[in-house]
């Protein structure tokens, strides 16, 4: 009797375990990268950065919203309904082809916005001329991202993740090459922030570019292996119809909290200020709490992002053909989320210096990271449902909760950061993620039904950590 390998057994499984060890390599890379950053640019550098960052995110936003997981869904219906393989490959190949052509052409008029809009968004409304030419570059990537996002939801559709995952590494190696490479021979000798900085959005460009050229690579191997099924002749009805309907939804989520996310860091320095910082000293903080903080303290989610990367189009298949089935796999991850999401939050809380050390070098981020740790539970489940309740058909819900938070915190942002400063904003944090987490978490119950186990899932875990955490501490 032949042997049935692991990855046979169970896909699911395989893509998880896959798309986690390469999530896990990226996530060493990337915080191994940040501590070089932080050393060479310092604190107002990965401030600086985070400004220009904002800004990106929001044009592709623009570009990439929606695409993704409207792909992976609809390809994942297809492949679950046709009446074999060579059909379902290839109508999904059809939605991925729809799907591109509608992302890229928002991409390159997005493009053309984004270089020409680069100085009055710098000169105007971020005040400081150094974002200028920055932005400009990385707006050169928006036809490579859109592209990437929907090719990464087709290979999610097929179960492909080592695609995805091995996509990702490679961006990762070749961003960080370049930019130390950069850095290192012809700003060696530099200490000016905004050169450093170029050269670190120099290297981010170059490496969704280089993301793009591999996933499409990867594209051609994969229909060129698909035999057959590249002569079968897929008619949708309605295409675009079809995939607007799940983008569109989604899409205008994304778009209204990114513009709304970016007024507030754009707000939030300014507020720093307000309260008697001045501009380098308001960079500095701003960089301290979302260039080194949060990235810590999510460092440990790259464990579930991976599983819910796998499983949304996994439960949108069983959400078509079996709702008790979708109802089941929702609960078994949910109760695995927060005893996980329970004991990464305890680390930080109870050893927040050696945390920011250890990534750092520095106790710069010490005290931003044992405030926030008291809502890194929230806010992974938080992301969790978010992406559950979209495989599940609630675009439009999440649309209205992301925009209540969003309000909640420019208006807490406008009105708090001036009188109270940095402290003022990590307790903003603290509230508007947990809002945030109990519009999802009690809309995905409504939703779905699912069963939360509360004394394994959160009452023994919280005992136990705190148990644990006033034990290590009393030895440190």
């Amino acid at each position: 009797m032949p042997k049935t390998s692991f990855r046979n057994r169970s896909p699911l499984a395989y893509g998880a375990v896959i798309l986690t060890a390469f999530t896990l390599i990226c996530r060493f890379l990337g915080m191994a990268f940040r501590m070089y950053l932080t050393a060479r640019i310092g604190s107002e550098g990965i401030g600086l950065y985070q400004l220009i960052m904002s800004v990106y995110t929001l044009f592709a936003t623009l570009s990439t919203a929606g695409f993704a997981i409207a792909v992976s869904r609809l390809a994942a219906e297809r492949l679950a309904a046709a009446k074999d393989d060579a059909e379902g490959n290839a109508a999904a190949r059809k939605i991925f082809r729809v799907s591109s052509t509608v992302s890229l052409s928002i991409a390159l008029v997005l493009m053309v916005v984004m270089a020409a809009s680069a100085q009055p968004i710098a000169d105007l409304l971020l005040k400081d001329s150094r974002i200028t030419l920055p932005l400009r570059v990385l707006a050169l990537t928006m036809p490579f991202i859109a592209l990437s996002s929907c090719l990464k939801g087709y290979f999610l559709a097929r179960r492909r993740m080592w695609m995805n995952a091995s996509a990702m590494l490679f961006e990762q190696v070749i961003k960080i090459a370049v930019i130390m490479a950069f850095i290192g021979t012809q700003l060696k000798t530099s200490n000016d922030i905004g050169s450093l900085t170029m050269g670190v959005v120099g290297g981010a460009t170059l490496g969704e570019v280089a993301s793009y050229l591999y996933l499409f690579v990867m594209y051609l191997i994969t229909k060129k292996t698909d035999g057959k099924s590249s002569e079968i002749k897929i008619k949708i009805n309605k295409p675009l119809k079809t995939v607007l309907s799940v983008t569109i939804p989604i899409a205008a989520s994304a778009y209204v909290t990114n513009f709304l996310h970016t007024g507030e860091n754009i707000i939030i320095p300014m507020g720093f200020v307000s309260h008697g910082s001045d501009y380098s000293k308001a960079l500095a903080d701003f960089g301290i709490i979302r260039g080194m903080a949060i990235p810590a303290l999510f460092f440990p989610f790259a464990f579930l992002s991976s599983l819910v990367s796998v499983l949304i189009p996994e439960i949108s298949r069983d959400n078509t053909t079996d709702k008790e089935a979708a109802k089941k796999r929702i609960s078994k991850v949910l109760n695995l989320s927060f005893v996980f999401a329970i004991f990464s939050g305890a680390v930080f809380f109870f050893l927040p210096e050696q945390i920011s050390q250890l990534f750092y070098r520095t106790s710069e981020a010490t005290h931003a990271i044992k405030i926030l740790s008291v809502v890194t539970p929230l806010m992974y489940i938080e992301t969790i449902c978010d992406g559950i309740l979209k495989a599940v058909g609630q675009q439009t819900a999440t649309l209205r909760y992301n925009i209540y938070n969003s309000i909640l915190r420019i208006v807490s942002v406008m009105l708090v950061i001036p009188r109270f400063g940095v402290e003022g904003y990590l307790y903003i944090l603290i509230v508007s993620n947990t809002f945030s987490f109990l519009l999802m978490y009690f809309k995905l119950k409504k939703e779905t039904g699912f069963k939360q186990k509360f004394i394994i899932s959160v009452l023994l875990p919280a005992a136990v950590t705190i148990i644990l955490g006033i034990i290590l501490t009393a030895f440190i």
